[in-house]
C-alpha cells in the first residue's frame, strides 16, 4: 500500500459563515469537499486540525475513511472561540506529522483570513515545518473583501461585512515550506485545489 501522511488544517472562524459560496457558505462547501476527499484518498493516512481562536486535533492520522468524515460532518462553528490562528493551526498540524516517517508529508490549510490570534506566529510555524520536511499547501477560501454574513442567530438575514484577508502571507508559507497556494472562490475550484497538491506529491511506502 502506498500513501501519504496528510493533516487537513480547517478554519473554523465565524468568517467561514460567509454566503459567497452560493447557495451555500464557505463552511458547509469546505467540510462536503473535504469528506469527498478523504473518500478518495484510502491509501493515505490523514488527520484533521480545527482552528478558530485557538487550534486543536480533530482526529489524529487515520486510515479510517469513515470516522473522519463523521467528524468532518459533526463540526459547528462556535464551539472554539472566535479568530483566526493561523500560526497555532500549522504548529498543532506539525505535531501530528513530526514523528511521522512517511517519505511525503502534507499540511493543508484552508482559511479565508489573516492571522490574529494565538501564541505562534505563522512564518516561525512554517519554518518548523520546513525543519520537518513538511510542505505546507495554502487555499485561501472566498473571494475577499466586502461579502454577506448572518446576523445572529435569525436564518436568512445577512449583512455585507469587510472580512480581511492576507493572501501574501498565504503564498509566503507555501513557498517557504515547498507548497503551493490556491484561491477557491466556489466548490470546483476549492476540489481542483486539493487535487493540485497531491499530483505534486510522490507516493511513499506506507
Amino acid at each position: 500500500m502506498e500513501g501519504i501522511d496528510i493533516v487537513d488544517a480547517l478554519d473554523m472562524s465565524s468568517s467561514m459563515l460567509a454566503v459567497d459560496f452560493k447557495p451555500q457558505n464557505r463552511f458547509h462547501v469546505a467540510k462536503e469537499v473535504l469528506k469527498q476527499f478523504v473518500g478518495r484518498r484510502p491509501n493515505d493516512r490523514i488527520g484533521l486540525v480545527v482552528f478558530s481562536g485557538e487550534a486543536y486535533t480533530q482526529c489524529p492520522l487515520t486510515l479510517d475513511a469513515n470516522i473522519l468524515r463523521q467528524l468532518v460532518d459533526q463540526l459547528r462553528i462556535g464551539t472554539i472561540e472566535n479568530g483566526t490562528a493561523i500560526g497555532n493551526a500549522l504548529a498543532t498540524s506539525v505535531n501530528r506529522l513530526r514523528e511521522s516517517d512517511a517519505k511525503s508529508k502534507v499540511i493543508i490549510l484552508i482559511t479565508d483570513g489573516d492571522n490574529n490570534a494565538g501564541q505562534v506566529a505563522p512564518m516561525e510555524a512554517a519554518e518548523i515545518a520546513r525543519g520537518y520536511g513538511i510542505r505546507v499547501f495554502t487555499i485561501l477560501v472566498g473571494k475577499g473583501g466586502v461579502v454577506p454574513v448572518p446576523v445572529g442567530d435569525v436564518p436568512g438575514v445577512y449583512e455585507d461585512q469587510e472580512l480581511p484577508v492576507n493572501p501574501k502571507l498565504l503564498q509566503e508559507i507555501a513557498r517557504t515550506t515547498g507548497g503551493t497556494y490556491a484561491v477557491a472562490t466556489d466548490q470546483d475550484s476549492l476540489e481542483h485545489g486539493l487535487q493540485a497538491v497531491l499530483d505534486r506529491m510522490e507516493k511513499t511506502r506506507m
